[in-house]
């Protein structure tokens, strides 16, 4: 039997909401190539599904009403619009952005970590009461709780007293990297590039993403290694004056440049030396994986679920610790070291792929069903 998923986006604000955007991306990729047990139909903005659907013509599109681009106003519209068509036909509805805006039919909802319970002082004052109260309802609501990695679930399940049963891990893959080919980088990266090796740093500029640690480290490095230059790439995240006052007062070899195209991203994969992610708290940690998949050397943080994550292709550091940090900098992997760290990333990005998405998330949108 076929069952009518109704999948929420109204929550996603392209270039906004980091990682999470990629994350349903991929899960719809995945649900994409093999729809036979799953009706999907998307309900969002039409900047929303634009930014996410795989470009499937089995999917179907429900755009929302112009005009409730404000964050309150979408939530007007969630319980609302939303509420009206999914209570025609839907049999599980799906609320990847973390709330379950209204209680009914079967539901499925994505807790991509408890971050705004956990460390509340990174949210404004409110968000951080709306989400107090949204995360606890959204689990309470839900007939499961679908998490991106096994340390989210069990934080879910350990905080909120769940059974097993209702939390299901759902892992985003890496994408296929098809080279450069089409997309070319930016004149901008090129050149950067061919001033010297690179470290790469993508990552929303919030300051859980531990971006002062990486560059007082990268301050230090660039003592022993002048020509070493540090890349930051993300979407702008709340804290990113902050960071980028800091980039700035740190080193000239810092280059913060924001939201970057796929052919510039694909190129630094390519061309790096080296992906740093020193986060202090990550539910999964997709671009440790993509760097993996591509052959680029991992250097990550041993916070929450970066270990599960990254597994035994990446050198994993405390991320307070300066000095490591200033180490790994200064002497790259290199020789036959690098390529064996380059084949276990491999290996473990191999861990993680469309198909496994796929059939984790069917069983999630079945259990809800029943």
């Amino acid at each position: 039997m076929t069952i009518r998923i109704g999948i929420n986006l109204l929550w996603l604000r392209p270039g906004e909401v980091g990682g999470t955007e990629t994350y349903i991306r991929r899960i719809l990729e995945s649900l994409a190539s093999d729809q036979e047990a799953l009706d999907l139909h998307l309900f969002g903005t039409t900047s929303a599904i634009e930014a996410v659907r795989p470009g499937s013509a089995s999917i179907v599109e429900h755009r929302a009403p112009s005009g409730f681009d404000a964050p309150a106003l979408r939530v007007i519209l969630e319980r609302t619009w939303l509420r009206h068509c999914m209570s025609r036909g839907i049999d599980v509805a799906h609320h990847p952005g973390g709330t379950v805006p209204f209680a009914g039919s079967p539901s499925a909802v994505t807790i991509h970590d408890l971050q705004p319970l956990d460390d509340p002082q990174n949210f404004s004052a409110v968000k951080r009461a709306f989400l107090a109260r949204a995360i606890p309802t959204a689990i309470d609501r839900a007939d499961v709780v679908i998490t991106p990695s096994d340390w989210v679930g069990e934080q879910v399940r350990e905080r909120f007293l769940l059974p097993p049963e209702r939390v299901i891990t759902v892992s985003a893959f890496a994408r296929a990297r098809v080279g450069v080919g089409p997309h070319e980088p930016t004149a901008l990266v090129r050149n950067i590039v061919n001033r010297g090796p690179v470290a790469l740093y993508p990552a929303m500029t919030m300051n859980h993403k531990n971006h002062t640690c990486l560059f007082d480290a990268f301050s230090d490095a660039a003592l022993e290694r002048p020509d070493l230059q540090l890349l930051c790439v993300g979407a702008i995240g709340r804290d990113d004056q902050e960071i980028r006052e800091k980039a700035a007062a740190t080193s000239a070899k810092i280059h913060m440049l924001g939201h970057v195209t796929r052919g510039d991203l694909d190129f630094l994969l390519a061309s790096a030396e080296v992906l740093v992610f020193p986060s202090l708290y990550e539910g999964f940690g997709l671009p440790v994986l993509e760097a993996q998949q591509a052959g680029l050397p991992v250097v990550a943080s041993t916070a929450c679920a970066l270990p599960e994550v990254a597994g035994l292709g990446a050198v994993l550091l405390d991320p307070r610790d300066r000095t490591a940090w200033t180490e790994a900098l200064v002497s790259p992997l290199e020789g036959a070291a690098r390529i064996a760290a380059v084949e276990a990333g491999r290996a473990n990005a191999a861990r993680y792929s469309a198909e496994t998405t796929a059939t984790q998330q069917r069983s999630a949108y079945e259990r809800a069903a029943t």
